[in-house]
């Protein structure tokens, strides 16, 4: 082969970069989203992170599983150290590794090809096949509500490392065929467990590395009459270990939530949600092989719920297909290998997140990681030698421009929020959220009567929905000055029955308890706000004491705001007493020191660290244990309290 034949691929490749980009940099210009401000508000909170103590406390501050996904939130100091910031860097940073994540996506396509040309000499491939199967992947417009949202640079991250374990497995494969076992060994432990490791500290999917390597390693790298038995040893240790292990982890944490109804937070089973996301997976698949252009992607808590094998009806055929399918491609795979492994990377990839584990039913950002691979064989069969060679790439070459243009026009309604709300309501209007965001975009914009329509109309199709509540009163009070009677009674009624907590509410009561505006709101006001503190409190939901917490500080909030701060007091040593927690503490004195009462403040506090004093110390269990331990071990609320003490000291001594 000429050097000019070997090196265009690589040339294609570099052009294919620049071409992604040029896709997707419409959408950098979008705003933060949704998720993003309960995961960023963090930046900043611990200083400015120039110690390590500071540095830790940062690192550790995730809850969004138990491994608290730390590698991802050290990504986030590279575009910004405070909040609130500038989306631009975030979504810049994103795309960074969109582009990174192609390029090492067409070098594992050229691992695994090789890996099964060692394993069957008759197999025939391009070596332009790498390209255009990492380019199908990149340029899938399905990718954009990933690439563009901010916050799920955590489900890119477990991609990367992902590729990179699998390369690094390869190598340990060919360091044992070659007699180098020491250098296999190392391969296996230092470089698979090392990347496997880095996926896992990006988001708890990556627990899934050792899995997917797996499959890689039995469909296109294990050349089964010739591996040394020293390459199965490790995979054995490496692989099937780590995942057997994994899975009685997951059995464990499942296996209390069979007994319950409903789980908590959620309005589904987990039998129900084991019957939903088959149903969920061909949606998935149907949006990969048929990609639409504009919104969607942001608001999908609408995906209706499994109740049993036939409501709805495509509950039983949807995962009698899905089983159907992962045995075909057990069966075939030496008839289709290429097909059978993008499709079982494609099944083990949607494990964790599509089965027991209690998330939110359907997210599109799920399909990052494990839509790798299906572009490979579709390039495989466009490109691969026999007859119609210039009419194949052709076709390749329009399915990739395709793709690239409905992409560009994606992240065009990615950039304007105006128009991705507009969008997300029309493709998701069966959202609540979708439409609370529609309406507060079309009262921002003037259209102040659409809004108050859109909210009414959403709130009679979703009476259970405290977004649209809370967001109703909102838009009314802003527009016209007034609360009407039976738009109270609604939120009331919603806010007494809702079967799911929503953390919205908290913020909204707190925000509402300060705002002047709905303050002074005719048919709302303080007394249309203990309406509905009262009405979250009879729910049988505001008993977990978390919830109480909550709707108790609030109370204090409003106590503050009708100038009773002795009430105040009251619900905020209320909320030590449940739940011990500094950070209220230091919130609660904060306020009370605000309305002019400092030596409250000091009592509260006082009330706090005896409490404190009381409590056995912080056992590590997970990130969460982990950060208050940090806090304690670091003195950071020892300081704190300290310059609070301090603080108010100065206040009282300035009033005497």
């Amino acid at each position: 082969m000429p050097p000019s034949a070997r090196i265009a691929p690589y040339v294609a490749a570099c052009l294919l970069l620049a071409l992604i980009a040029w896709a997707y940099w419409p959408g950098l210009s979008g705003p933060f989203l949704f998720d993003d401000f309960g995961n960023l508000d963090v930046l900043g909170r611990f200083g400015r992170l120039d110690r390590w103590p500071e540095l830790g406390y940062y690192l550790t501050s995730g809850r969004a599983d138990p491994i608290g996904r730390p590698l991802s939130l050290l990504t986030f100091l590279l575009d910004a150290r405070t909040w609130p910031a500038d989306p631009w860097p975030f979504k810049r940073t994103n795309l960074i590794l969109h582009l990174i994540n192609t390029a090492l996506l067409v070098w594992t396509v050229a691992r695994l090809q090789a890996g099964m040309q060692r394993r069957d000499p008759a197999f025939r491939a391009s070596a332009w096949t790498p390209v255009v199967a990492a380019a199908l992947w990149a340029a899938h417009p399905f990718l954009v509500s990933t690439t563009l949202y901010v916050v799920q640079r955590q489900a890119m991250l477990p991609a990367t490392f992902v590729m990179l374990a699998l390369l690094a497995w390869d190598r340990a494969v060919l360091a044992f065929e070659g007699g180098r076992a020491r250098a296999g060994w190392c391969w296996s432990i230092l470089g698979f467990g090392g990347a496997a490791a880095l996926a896992t500290l990006s988001k708890a999917n990556g627990l899934l590395a050792p899995l997917l390597v797996g499959v890689a390693y039995l469909c296109c790298l294990r050349a089964p009459s010739t591996t040394p038995k020293r390459a199965d040893a490790a995979a054995w240790l490496c692989l099937a270990l780590p995942t057997a292990l994994l899975a009685t982890w997951i059995a464990w944490l499942a296996w209390p939530l069979w007994s319950q109804a409903q789980i908590h937070g959620r309005d589904w089973s987990l039998a129900q949600r084991l019957l939903s996301e088959p149903r969920a997976f061909w949606d998935y698949v149907t949006h990969l092989v048929l990609p639409r252009a504009g919104g969607g992607g942001v608001f999908v808590e609408d995906f209706p719920v499994s109740r049993d094998w036939w409501h709805p009806a495509t509950t039983l055929p949807a995962l009698l297909a899905l089983l159907g399918s992962a045995v075909a491609a057990i069966a075939w795979r030496d008839r289709v290998p290429v097909l059978a492994y993008a499709w079982l990377f494609f099944l083990c990839g949607h494990l964790l997140e599509g089965t027991v584990v209690p998330l939110e039913l359907y997210f599109e950002h799920r399909n990052y990681l494990p839509a790798l691979f299906l572009g490979w064989p579709v390039a495989h069969a466009l490109l691969r030698p026999g007859g119609y060679p210039r009419y194949r790439a052709s076709l390749a070459v329009l399915l990739l421009v395709a793709l690239l243009l409905v992409t560009h026009q994606r992240a065009q309604a990615w950039g304007d929020h105006a128009l991705l709300g507009a969008l997300s309501a029309r493709y998701e209007a069966g959202s609540a959220r979708s439409q609370a965001d529609a309406a507060n975009a079309e009262v921002s914009r003037g259209a102040a009567t659409a809004g108050r329509v859109r909210i009414l109309a959403a709130q009679r199709a979703h009476p259970e929905s405290v977004d649209l509540a809370i967001n109703a009163i909102g838009i009314e009070c802003a527009t016209t000055g007034a609360l009407a009677a039976d738009t109270l009674a609604r939120a009331r009624t919603t806010l007494a029955t809702v079967a799911i907590w929503n953390y919205n509410l908290y913020d909204w009561l707190q925000a509402a308890a300060r705002d002047h505006a709905l303050r002074a709101c005719r048919g709302f006001g303080m007394d249309g706000l203990s309406v509905l503190l009262d009405a979250a409190e009879r729910n049988p939901r505001s008993a977990a004491p978390l919830r109480r917490r909550d709707l108790w500080h609030v109370r204090g909030q409003l106590a503050l705001a009708n100038n009773q701060p002795q009430e105040a007091l009251r619900w905020f040593d209320a909320v030590l007493d449940l739940t011990h927690d500094p950070e209220y503490a230091l919130v609660q004195a904060a306020a009370l020191g605000n309305v002019g009462e400092p030596q409250l403040a000091q009592q509260h506090l006082d009330r706090y660290e005896r409490l404190h004093a009381a409590q056995p110390g912080t056992a590590v269990r997970d990130a969460a244990s982990l950060h208050n331990w940090l806090l304690e071990h670091y003195g950071y609320y020892r300081r704190e309290f300290s310059l609070m003490r301090h603080q108010l000291a100065s206040d009282t001594a300035s009033r005497q």
